[in-house]
């Protein structure tokens, strides 16, 4: 498998086909470009038209336009602390964990993607059990165990029943 080069191709690689809650969640993020949520935005009613033909200046208000889309789609928006929001970050989380493994070639490596994955989309307590953050004061990098990694991305911890990807 060759490494998918943005978070959208590490995600279709390694989940599938993005949702509505996918997308919301992806460009709150930072994952997700604007052009790539309007590529990637399922359905043709009025408000994924919308979203689709911003540009420009226009562009200021995607966010808002985005959650209109979404629900038109889904009939809500997900929200951070809602289970649609943290089963999206989920799926994230393990698309770019899976990605890291395929990808990084050294300890240190896998450690650094684990450590700003943490960074940026936080961890469920028994995420923590793989990674030793680094410690700036010290000097200490930060370090990872690959087979727990692996072991948390194949379910074999506690508390997975968020990690299912919805039906739909």
């Amino acid at each position: 498998m060759s490494p998918a080069s943005t978070p959208l191709e590490a995600f279709t690689t390694h989940i599938g086909t993005l949702t509505w809650d996918d997308l919301v969640v992806g460009y709150d993020f930072g994952f997700l470009t604007s052009l790539e949520i309007q590529i990637s935005a399922s359905g043709e009613g009025p408000a994924v038209q919308r979203l689709r033909a911003l540009e420009g200046s226009a562009l200021k208000h995607f966010e808002a336009h985005l959650w209109a889309a979404c629900v038109e789609a889904t009939g809500k928006t997900p929200r951070p602390g809602a289970i649609r929001w943290s089963q999206a970050q989920d799926r994230w989380r393990d698309a770019l964990l899976k990605e890291a493994l395929a990808t990084e070639t050294t300890s240190a490596q896998l450690a650094r993607r684990v450590e700003r994955l943490y960074e940026q989309v936080g961890c469920p307590e028994d995420m923590l059990i793989m990674l030793r953050p680094s410690q700036a004061w010290s000097g200490t990098p930060a370090t990872v165990d690959p087979t727990a990694v692996a072991d948390f991305l194949n379910g074999t911890r506690r508390g997975s029943t968020l990690r299912k990807k919805p039906t739909s």
